[in-house]
């Protein structure tokens, strides 16, 4: 890797962390506010809503907010735009198809009002049809920013001085979803400027539908991902709602690590593939060392920091002992491997279905656990069904990667 090409991938790699940094402080901040504005219970129902959206929300990006990135940084740039308006129709139809039944499922699992239920499923969901994979796939970070992140740090910060005023956590979210819909407009604006003149894209229903199939592996990935993922806290608020408050600050903690790597992972994403079908197998290479690097570093920091940290954020309502840490430091730890192999390495040397295959695979071994725990255990004995899930996830890979590029002869350019 040349000195200019390095000095690149950093400044993107800082460009990139500085979103997700101010991101995670914005998130950060909010939860003793929020705790301390209402309750460490309703923290707690609030979290669950914005867990139960991770899982619908799958529906809703359909296998873009997996592959997307990958696909827009291998894409001619004068073709993106119109891949991105597809999408956007597509996804479209299934927010309008998918908001209702996630607000049917969480006025079922969670113990927050209705109006609490509503708000929040539309704040949380409407991300899901914004442009955050397709900005990562241009290696755009200033775009990502300002179009996507910077309205729902916005709506963050109205949303707690309504909520200040009122008293009203449904008035947060409506805040929040207000903003964030501007951001969601504002980014497909500025994408679909560059859409050629003569570009048709149908708007139609059906059309929209058939443009799924080719998403499929995407989706399957992203489903059964964010099923084991989220079924846990899921599975603690219907079967064991005493701990769902100590549960979802180890889970929110597990998360904001995942999003503080998710730098490192944009900028893998965007290197794999920008080199061509000639570096991809080197450079897939090369991915795979750094993510257990990253994730043992990761790992050891939540499972030493998140008693102190859990702490401080609920105004001492909270506290987890390091045994209760330790899963969700393994979880990320984990995950950080299955990110860079998944969705950097076999993404773009088109395993899409491996990275499937992993996954469903994750799901078989990880949801029996997970409820049997729940049910007849305890929640900490969720957390560590969890971190099996991930390991089956994360060895199948290793192997389908071995196996992908044993199947080519990897020579390494002068350049990468």
């Amino acid at each position: 890797m040349s000195i200019r090409a390095g000095s690149a991938h950093i400044r993107r790699l800082i460009s990139f962390a500085a979103t997700v940094g101010a991101s995670t402080v914005v998130s950060l901040v909010t939860v003793p506010l929020i705790i301390g504005r209402t309750s460490a219970a309703a923290w707690g129902s609030l979290a669950v809503i914005q867990t139960g959206a991770i899982l619908f929300g799958v529906l809703v990006a359909f296998g873009w907010g997996t592959t997307g990135a990958a696909t827009v940084a291998s894409m001619p740039r004068e073709a993106r735009p119109a891949m991105y308006l597809e999408s956007l129709v597509s996804r479209a139809y299934l927010f309008i198809f998918t908001l209702p039944i996630m607000i049917v499922v969480m006025l079922l699992i969670s113990p927050a009002g209705v109006g609490v239920v509503i708000a929040g499923s539309v704040a949380y969901l409407l991300p899901f049809l914004g442009a955050t994979w397709y900005f990562i796939g241009e290696a755009r970070p200033l775009r990502l920013f300002l179009l996507d992140a910077l309205p729902q740090m916005v709506g963050v910060m109205v949303g707690f001085l309504v909520l200040s005023v009122t008293g009203e956590l449904a008035h947060f979210l409506i805040a929040l979803a207000v903003l964030t819909a501007v951001g969601v407009f504002l980014s497909s604006a500025v994408i679909l400027r560059g859409l050629p003149a003569n570009t048709r894209v149908d708007l139609g229903l059906r059309p929209a539908m058939a443009r799924l199939a080719p998403q499929r592996h995407g989706v399957i990935t992203a489903g059964t991902t964010s099923l084991y993922v989220t079924l846990p806290l899921l599975a603690v608020s219907a079967l064991a709602p005493a701990a769902t408050p100590l549960y979802a600050m180890g889970d929110k903690l597990f998360r904001f690590g995942l999003v503080a790597f998710s730098p490192v992972l944009q900028v893998i994403q965007g290197w794999v593939p920008e080199g061509g079908p000639v570096t991809v197998a080197h450079r897939a290479r090369r991915a795979a060392i750094i993510g257990p690097l990253f994730g043992l570093l990761g790992g050891a920091v939540i499972t030493l920091a998140t008693p102190t940290v859990a702490g401080m954020l609920s105004h001492g309502e909270l506290r987890l002992t390091m045994a209760q840490a330790l899963p969700f430091g393994l979880m990320f730890t984990v995950v950080a491997c299955t990110q860079i192999i998944g969705l950097a390495c076999l993404v773009a040397m088109n395993q899409s279905k491996a990275l499937a295959s992993s996954t469903v695979l994750g799901a078989i071994a990880g949801v029996p656990l997970i409820l049997g725990a729940a049910y007849f255990l305890d929640a900490w004995i969720v957390a560590w069904a969890v971190v099996v899930s991930e390991l089956v996830v994360l060895a199948y890979q290793a192997y389908a990667l071995r196996r992908q590029l044993s199947r080519q002869k990897v020579t390494a350019p002068s350049v990468v």
